[in-house]
């Protein structure tokens, strides 16, 4: 290795190269060809002619390892064009292998495996389309699907996790074929017990699973106002948190109320 690379990896190493790998975004494209040559070159030092060790590299997002790969083996072209996908929003698709998640680059060759592994960076995209109250149920529509992964085997289920116990219930949900990523889930909270519930989605695909809280990310047709309703004996009310998350909170049975009571209640809410 020269003198300027990583011969001994530490905190500040790594995250000097990955500082100087951040720049190879629209900052790179607006470069001419000399201020390119120079920034290529001293990163290329930095790197060292043996490359990433599997310490940095372990440090590294994807993003970072495949810049460092292209300026390692003077790839610029396919460099550049690696940035300006990035840049103009069409990020790489992905497939799964064994359980791993791994980019796609069909112009990038001789990639190492590990450098295109995304297993780790890989959440689930989501949002949230309606939810109402009709009768005594809760009705969710949304969609949940693995980021990058194009697949019509997914799965989307809600779960409902009571915020001071981190009791659980996992509710499997109805897809919807004309959305991509699509469910509908309808439920009765008189099955759930009293609590302040969470609401989270999961989408699972090829054997990969990801869950995110659910309702931050949503139609701007969706109502945020409080959603009280009595559900039996039961008070539920859905509702949103300050954090623009979607919760259920599930009262206790208040068997003693009558019919009439039960009513009245209804129309004063």
């Amino acid at each position: 290795m020269t003198s300027d690379s990583i011969s001994v990896p530490t905190d500040v190493s790594i995250s000097v190269l990955r500082d100087v790998l951040r720049v190879y975004d629209h900052r790179f494209l607006e470069l001419d060809s000399l201020q390119r040559e120079r920034l290529v070159d001293g990163t290329r030092r930095l790197i060292g002619e043996e490359g990433l060790s599997d310490v940095v590299r372990a440090a590294l997002p994807a993003s970072a390892r495949l810049r460092a790969f292209c300026v390692q083996h003077d790839l610029l072209d396919e460099l550049e064009r690696l940035i300006r996908d990035e840049v103009e929003g069409g990020p790489a698709g992905a497939v799964v292998v064994g359980g791993r998640i791994y980019a796609m680059y069909p112009f990038l060759r001789g990639v190492p495996r590990q450098d295109v592994d995304i297993t780790g960076e890989v959440g689930v995209e989501h949002r949230l389309d309606a939810v109402d109250r009709p009768g005594r149920r809760v009705r969710i529509r949304g969609a949940a699907r693995l980021q990058r992964v194009a697949t019509d085997r997914s799965v989307a289920e809600i779960l409902l996790r009571e915020r001071s116990t981190g009791r659980e219930h996992r509710l499997p949900t109805v897809p919807r074929p004309d959305v991509p990523g699509g469910f509908e889930l309808v439920v009765d909270p008189h099955d759930i017990e009293p609590g302040r519930y969470d609401v989270h989605v999961s989408a699972t695909a090829l054997g990969v699973r990801r869950e995110a809280r659910f309702g931050a990310v949503r139609d701007e047709s969706v109502r945020t106002g409080p959603q009280r309703r009595a559900s039996g004996t039961r008070d539920v009310t859905v509702y949103f948190t300050r954090g623009g998350y979607l919760a259920l909170l599930v009262g206790r049975d208040q068997p003693g109320l009558s019919p009439v009571a039960r009513l009245v209640r209804r129309l004063l809410r």
